[in-house]
């Protein structure tokens, strides 16, 4: 996989959450998604992917980061001590999506074909 997570900030406001990732060769970023796994007391999956953000057609050098936020805004990149470029993506949500308890899981999926059927009307 050309992005690997590196670590998730949560927090209680979506402005203050994110999830850092590194490409390690340059990718386009479509095709990618992040996916929040929840988990009850007892370890087990009480809600699987939960929340999604698709990641947009987005070109990234080897070497550069992406920083997706929970919260809303613009993307935008900017030079960082590293010398490669951040980029800043927004899942513009208005709650957030990392339990500020912890144990929520962030998983980085690949898609290349999604099948989609459009669910028709109830008969009145």
């Amino acid at each position: 996989m050309s992005l690997k997570i590196i670590s998730v900030i949560n927090s209680n406001k979506p402005e203050g959450e994110y999830v850092n990732l590194k490409t390690e060769e340059d990718v386009n970023t479509a095709g990618y998604a992040i996916v929040d796994r929840t988990f009850d007391p007892n370890s087990k999956v009480s809600n699987e992917f939960r929340h999604i953000f698709v990641f947009p057609n987005l070109k990234i050098e080897k070497g550069d980061y992406v920083f997706v936020h929970t919260g809303k805004g613009t993307y935008s990149s900017n030079a960082n001590i590293a010398k490669t470029i951040t980029h800043h993506l927004y899942w513009g949500a208005n709650d957030s999506v990392w339990n500020d308890k912890g144990e929520d899981v962030a998983s980085l999926i690949t898609y290349n074909l999604v099948n989609s059927v459009v669910a028709p009307a109830l008969a009145k």
